[in-house]
């Protein structure tokens, strides 16, 4: 999700009346600050990975061995922390569904073909879960490669499809084509764009992207999470998002969550820590897990 990796994979593909408007509100806030108040809520730390190769020699900042993510899964697990869906997350805050004592949030963006051919296997192995923040227009250039390659490849909607049936996985969108750092930088507002036009560019890209999503998810679900590309956003954005019906929103602000029951506001702009490679799991989450 950022310009290096963007580079690295440019090169794989080439080719309610007001009424009850109000009463809401103010529950909503009667809770938030309640809980605030007393003290309430649940940390939740989300952890920003992106593409898993096989060895380390192409792992970095933002590429990890398997073995590094296996050690992860398996350290996650074994300090009793229970990766949770990000629809788990907002039926807590909404309907105070209650969460496992030590959740935690596993993220993958950009939608590479090894989150498909390496992360599955592994997510199934060690019973976790994980939210697949997929781009669209490179889902579908992805269709056109004959034979992907889990080094750079991206994967398609059949990957992804799988992946969502298999119950270990949950896909977000991350833009259908504003994963880039040119005039507009990701989802976010460019200088001298007028608020109807940036207004029209966001709905359109993200129409789109909930289109191609349809065709990955399994009948009657749909996607509550989009993460935005390189975190970066405008005064608009939350407000257009959460038009298609998205209630998490993620960014890339390196902090542990609090969430509370009533605290919808709990659920925006929601930090992630990013997994560099070359670093141990007990050396990268000893300041994260608590």
């Amino acid at each position: 999700m950022f310009a290096s990796l963007r580079i690295y994979r440019a090169a794989a593909l080439m080719a309610a009346a007001a009424a009850a408007v109000l009463v809401c509100g103010l529950v909503r806030s009667f809770s938030a600050d309640r809980a605030a108040a007393e003290g309430d809520g649940t940390d939740l730390p989300i952890i920003m990975y992106h593409s898993v190769v096989k060895g380390e020699s192409q792992s970095g900042e933002y590429v990890l061995s398997a073995a590094e993510l296996e050690a992860d899964l398996e350290y996650i697990t074994q300090s009793g922390y229970t990766p949770v869906f990000c629809t788990e997350v907002a039926d807590h805050v909404k309907n105070g569904t209650p969460l496992p004592e030590k959740p935690i949030v596993l993220t993958f963006d950009d939608g590479c073909y090894n989150n498909f051919y390496y992360v599955l296997t592994l997510l199934e192995k060690y019973k976790c879960k994980g939210v697949f923040c997929l781009v669209g227009e490179w889902c579908t250039a992805a269709a056109e490669e004959a034979s992907p390659n889990p080094a750079y490849s991206t994967m398609d909607i059949e990957n992804a499809r799988t992946m969502a049936l298999s119950g270990w996985c949950e896909l977000a969108c991350h833009s259908w084509d504003m994963h880039a750092l040119g005039e507009r930088r990701g989802v976010s507002q460019m200088a001298g764009e007028s608020d109807e036009d940036y207004c029209r560019a966001l709905r359109n890209d993200t129409h789109k992207a909930l289109k191609i999503l349809e065709k990955a998810l399994p009948k009657g679900e749909e996607p509550v999470t989009y993460a935005y590309p390189y975190g970066m956003r405008s005064e608009l954005t939350e407000e257009i998002v959460r038009q298609f019906g998205f209630e998490v929103t993620l960014s890339c602000e390196e902090r542990v969550n609090r969430v509370a029951v009533g605290d919808e506001s709990s659920l925006s702009f929601m930090g992630r820590f990013n997994r560099p490679a070359g670093i141990s799991s007990a050396d990268f989450f000893k300041d994260i897990l608590k």
